[in-house]
């Protein structure tokens, strides 16, 4: 089992570095293209989720990864203060969805501002 941390600012000129490194890290685990395509469209809902929800930018994302034989577990978590508001929990219904159909399994925890996924090979 690998386990890779990526702390890096909440800004969105990040997000190419986000999607190659989560399809870098599928990649070296053998995941076929179509999952690697699953996986960087759910990580890159998930930050545009918090980039787009947490008002306060101050902090970067933390993003770690645990990469097993057959599976891909992803946890991201803002490192900001603040909360999402009821009116932008709206826009986490979305979110849901697409995870929802990509990945094999998730947890939203809003309360400590942390998405966990799992992608299965």
């Amino acid at each position: 089992m690998d386990k890779i941390n990526l702390t890096i600012p909440k800004k969105s000129e990040y997000m190419s570095t986000i999607r190659l490194t989560t399809s870098a890290l599928s990649s070296l685990k053998e995941f076929n293209v179509d999952e690697i395509e699953d996986l960087k469209v759910v990580i890159s809902e998930v930050c545009t989720f918090f980039m787009s929800n947490i008002e306060k930018s101050n902090e970067p994302l933390n993003i770690s990864y645990t990469a097993d034989e057959n599976k891909l577990t992803v946890e991201v978590t803002d490192l900001n203060d603040g909360e999402i508001l009821e009116e932008n929990k709206l826009n986490s219904e979305m979110c849901v969805m697409i995870i929802e159909s990509l990945a094999d399994s998730y947890e939203f925890d809003l309360e400590n501002k942390k998405i966990v996924f799992v992608k299965n090979k």
